[in-house]
């Protein structure tokens, strides 16, 4: 079975909050959020808000947490007082990435950066890919196994988080594909829809 992550923790139709984080805690799923930097610290958010839960609250919930988290910086200014906060609560399983293609190193601190790509993947650094095809559709076998000889992990965001339109057959067709691809990863709105999906072996 594929690892699955839950995009941005969505649960009951709301986005980066501590209950949708429990839940996916307790499933034993991935969890990816946003974060921006606030007058009472990290919270979490895709865009900017003035009442948002913080990143702290989740650092008690996953201390010393076998289950991991793929931490969108949204804000650069966020990372050191992030990584205080992962030290602080002994929280190890987790990577940092952004999607605005700031450089920043492939460690900091310990913490490992995912390179983040809507296209071919070239001389990459970083062992953990975060891919979508918000551009353009661009991934086939030929890359996904390159970059496996070159001993990377591949992350796909899946159809419906990148695009608003679709139906549950086309969901289900794209998670058909990704797995087929060859990814190790995959990121998603539903990720016990993809459990189930896999359970059945629908990929026929």
């Amino acid at each position: 079975m594929k690892e699955i992550f839950a995009h941005r923790a969505l649960y009951k139709g709301l986005e980066n909050t501590i209950e949708g984080i429990k839940h996916f805690k307790n499933l034993g799923v991935g969890v990816e959020l946003d974060l921006r930097y606030g007058d009472n610290g990290i919270y979490m958010s895709h865009d900017p808000q003035n009442n948002a839960e913080l990143f702290e609250t989740v650092c008690k919930l996953y201390s010393n947490s076998k289950i991991k988290m793929a931490l969108h910086i949204k804000e650069i200014k966020v990372i050191n007082e992030t990584v205080k906060l992962l030290k602080k609560y002994s929280i190890s399983n987790c990577f940092l990435f952004n999607t605005e293609m700031t450089n920043f190193s492939e460690m900091i601190d310990g913490y490992e950066i995912a390179k983040y790509v809507n296209k071919k993947p070239i001389d990459v650094k970083e062992k953990k890919i975060w891919c979508d095809e918000t551009k353009n559709k661009w991934y086939n076998k030929k890359d996904i196994l390159d970059m496996h000889q070159k001993n990377k992990i591949m992350y796909a965001m899946s159809y419906e988080v990148v695009n608003e339109k679709y139906t549950e057959n086309e969901m289900f067709l794209e998670w058909k594909r990704l797995i087929e691809l060859g990814f190790d990863v995959i990121c998603t709105k539903y990720p016990e829809k993809l459990i189930e999906f896999e359970k059945r072996g629908d990929l026929d």
